[in-house]
């Protein structure tokens, strides 16, 4: 099986600020305008080599809105070269522990209820930190990537893993099909490159570098330069 980043989750405490900051800092490409969908909020960019979702949502604790950072990102999807079931039945024999597969709907212009994706959770992968495979239910989100990546002016270059398990976490990357690059580093097949970090907190992305032909730079660090 062949495994690679589909998006990138950033949550944000202020998404509009935080998705118009880096639409004009960056030029970025609109995927999914930033859209209220009540408890959530979720918009997407694109890059020339995967997406980035903003989003917003309203389940947490009054602690975890304290020490919530502004901007953190709370997970990341995966794609493989398999329809769902199978890559949920190959993950199962790879021994990971994942869910059933699940449906994500959205309400359409007219107000229809429709299912826009499948995802199978890796449920143990990274803890708290969201790690699933999706599979779109239809073309015209892939389509519309396809062309908006092609005029990118920006890709995804590399990103910090914090993990108390480094190897662990480094060997099922291999295990998924991702590529070693050394001891501590691993890519997948759009270039994309996971460093991994020994941590004692919670699993978490510390760094997230993107690069244009003028510009390498890191989007926490700019956004925590832009929020003070």
């Amino acid at each position: 099986m062949i495994s690679n980043f589909d998006h990138f989750l950033l949550y944000a405490s202020e998404p509009e600020k935080t998705f118009q900051f880096l639409k004009n800092r960056f030029q970025l490409n609109i995927l999914i305008p930033l859209t209220n969908f009540g408890p959530f909020q979720s918009g997407m960019f694109v890059f020339q080599n995967g997406i980035l979702e903003i989003l917003w949502y309203e389940n947490k604790s009054n602690e975890e809105k304290t020490n919530f950072p502004i901007n953190q990102f709370v997970g990341f999807a995966l794609q493989s070269d398999l329809d769902l079931t199978k890559t949920k039945r190959e993950l199962e024999n790879l021994e990971f522990t994942v869910s059933n597969v699940m449906e994500q709907k959205v309400f359409n212009a007219k107000s229809e209820e429709v299912v826009i994706s499948e995802i199978v959770m890796l449920d143990r992968f990274l803890g708290d930190f969201q790690t699933f495979f999706i599979e779109y239910k239809t073309e015209d989100l892939r389509k519309k990537f396809e062309e908006l990546s092609k005029t990118s002016l920006w890709e995804i270059d590399s990103f910090i893993l914090e993990t108390a398990n480094p190897e662990e976490i480094r060997n099922g990357f291999l295990s998924l099909g991702f590529k070693q690059e050394n001891d501590h580093c691993v890519s997948d097949s759009n270039g994309i490159k996971v460093k991994f970090e020994k941590t004692f907190s919670q699993n978490g992305i510390s760094s997230f570098v993107i690069q244009s032909k003028e510009e390498k730079v890191d989007i926490l660090q700019v956004l925590k330069e832009a929020n003070g």
